[in-house]
């Protein structure tokens, strides 16, 4: 009898540690959730273009400046998370705290800016991609927008994570991308070591892109929403 008692506990203790292994994980999901839509939304409509006209112009003598924005975007990323885990604040009201309403107001004020920039890049990508089918801008970019507005008014804060998240999967295009056209190793190779810093057209193109790597609006966001999944 105590045999049997003792054998159905440990069946019991075997299935609550097997349903508490998904939670974890799904917890882990959770975490990542932020980050992950940051990473995502780092190749909108306005970075693509950014990126194509990169390496249209100069191939792969920009492919070093890339490498060396990993870690800095990384920093970035991992400084905001650890601001929002330790203060429980978000950005601007860190701002506000520690420098003032005047440089909180001025940092909001240019977040709008930069936002408003964003999504005006978006629409003409948006509006770009249609045309490429034969639908005119002024179907396209309407619908957007009401999806646009619909996702964000119409949903949870989850809900709209996952939907991003989903949409983010497209771009596992690009890795298909990269595999059909086979670049020249030799050409990369070549590229790393021969930057044009003395033309004035690289310079402003490498601006460009690190402005499309790290964006003020990330920050915010990203903080923001550790703050919640505190």
């Amino acid at each position: 009898m105590q045999s049997n008692i003792t054998h159905r506990n440990k069946e019991s203790s075997q299935i609550l540690s097997s349903k508490k292994k998904p939670r974890v994980k799904y917890h882990w999901l959770k975490i990542w959730g932020p980050g992950l839509i940051v990473m995502l939304a780092d190749t909108d409509a306005g970075c693509l273009i950014t990126a194509a006209q990169s390496g249209t112009k100069w191939g792969y003598t920009m492919l070093l400046p890339q490498l060396l924005l990993i870690p800095i975007l990384y920093m970035a990323q991992e400084m905001t998370v650890r601001l929002g885990i330790v203060t429980r604040k978000g950005h601007g009201e860190l701002i506000r705290e520690n420098f003032g309403t005047g440089w909180a107001w001025l940092s909001a004020v240019t977040l709008a800016v930069s936002a408003i920039g964003a999504l005006l890049t978006e629409f003409v990508g948006v509006a770009g991609v249609g045309e490429l089918f034969g639908m005119s801008k002024w179907i396209t970019v309407p619908i957007a927008t009401l999806l646009l507005v619909g996702i964000a008014f119409c949903g949870s804060y989850r809900r709209v994570e996952k939907i991003g998240v989903t949409i983010g999967l497209a771009e596992l295009a690009f890795v298909i991308a990269v595999i059909m056209i086979r670049p020249n190793i030799t050409q990369m190779a070549r590229g790393l070591v021969t930057i044009p810093w003395r033309h004035s057209s690289y310079i402003y193109l490498l601006a460009a892109n690190v402005g499309a790597v790290i964006m003020p609006w990330m920050i915010f966001y990203q903080q923001g929403a550790v703050v919640d999944k505190n």
